[in-house]
């Protein structure tokens, strides 16, 4: 666990994505997206098949698992699927992220979730795990389709952000990558979700093999000098 605090003056504002990054759920959702795969004909997938092929918006993912793209008739039925398996889960929480977050809190930084997760569910799960005191403001999708990157910029202009240069956003798929790139803020990934660390690696920025992990390379780059890309490439425990 991290230990060392923060001098005030390197305060970040800590975006944290949800499912698979504070959630453990990559079984959840194979388990989900397999039954949406059999709701419409389709063999299920594994873990190895969904981290391969992952990628967002949803109906692109099933397109690639289903080697075809998913017609409008299909559709409906996928999404009533995936809510119905989502809405009977009892969200699991990663081993250790609760700590982590009061640690962040102690240390002087701010946080707040964003999710493409839909917003009433996100709430939901939220509460469910007891996390809620520590965000200063919860987003989950508002409307069908939204991408991350404008759902993060709304997000953003909502918390009242001035110093986009101390935002990083903590998350586990490229996509999160892309939509920190498009706002102005830093992404540091982490190797525990959706998506294997050979992809994450293709994204640009820091990859850590731990929620610690990502921290530390969250608020390093404040609370001590710039240090070269290389650097902070990949890592998978603080120092």
């Amino acid at each position: 666990m991290l230990v060392a605090a923060v001098p005030p003056a390197s305060a970040v504002h800590i975006v944290w994505d949800w499912n698979g990054t504070l959630l453990d759920d990559l079984a959840d959702m194979v388990n989900a997206v397999s039954a949406c795969q059999q709701a419409i004909g389709e063999p299920p997938v594994d873990v190895a098949t969904y981290r391969r092929e992952h990628c967002l918006p949803g109906r692109a993912f099933h397109d690639r698992l289903c080697g075809r793209p998913v017609t409008d008739a299909e559709w409906p039925t996928i999404t009533a699927t995936f809510a119905e398996h989502m809405a009977a889960r009892k969200p699991p929480l990663r081993a250790g992220a609760a700590p982590l977050l009061e640690w962040v809190l102690a240390q002087g930084h701010t946080q707040s979730l964003l999710s493409l997760t839909d917003d009433a569910r996100l709430r939901r799960e939220v509460a469910q795990t007891g996390l809620t005191r520590f965000f200063e403001r919860i987003d989950g999708r508002y409307e069908p389709g939204t991408a991350k990157a404008s759902g993060l910029e709304q997000h953003l202009r909502a918390l009242g952000v001035g110093d986009r240069r101390r935002v990083v956003l903590i998350g586990d798929t490229r996509d999160d990558a892309r939509a920190a790139r498009a706002c102005g803020i830093r992404a540091v990934l982490h190797s525990g979700g959706f998506e294997p660390p050979e992809h994450l690696r293709t994204a640009g920025g820091p990859l850590a093999h731990s929620l610690d992990a990502a921290v530390r390379l969250a608020v390093d780059r404040f609370a001590r000098p710039p240090q070269s890309a290389s650097s902070y490439k990949e890592t998978g425990r603080c120092r």
